[in-house]
């Protein structure tokens, strides 16, 4: 749920996600979407997984799972796009770097000027 809350709903993704992608939302624990999950190979009741493909349903990257992180959706639109040869947002792009350099640790420093 926090997924959804809090990556799913940041403003960059949303708005990445209208301007580059088709969104769509497959539920893991319907019957209605069952064939769906047949057709993906995907396991009932699992954890979200994100899946960037296609109009022909081929996976551009591998598809995203157990990283539920603001930077890893973002590291991996960016990619999609790329591997798409689309432009990739600015603003996708710097989140995408702000987030893996704080994944690494980053410090700050304050400087003074006289």
């Amino acid at each position: 749920m926090n997924y959804g809350r809090q990556v799913l709903t940041h403003p960059f993704i949303v708005d990445a996600a209208k301007t580059a992608f088709v969104p769509a939302c497959i539920y893991n624990n319907t019957k209605e979407d069952a064939v769906l999950l047949k057709l993906f190979e995907e396991p009932s009741w699992n954890n979200p997984v994100v899946r960037i493909m296609t109009h022909a349903r081929k996976d551009l990257i591998p598809r995203l799972s157990a990283d539920w992180t603001l930077g890893g959706l973002a590291q991996a639109m960016t990619a999609a796009l790329g591997k798409a040869k689309q432009p990739v947002p600015t603003y996708l792009e710097l989140l995408a770097r702000e987030t893996a350099a704080r994944k690494r640790g980053v410090e700050s420093a304050a400087f003074g000027m006289t």
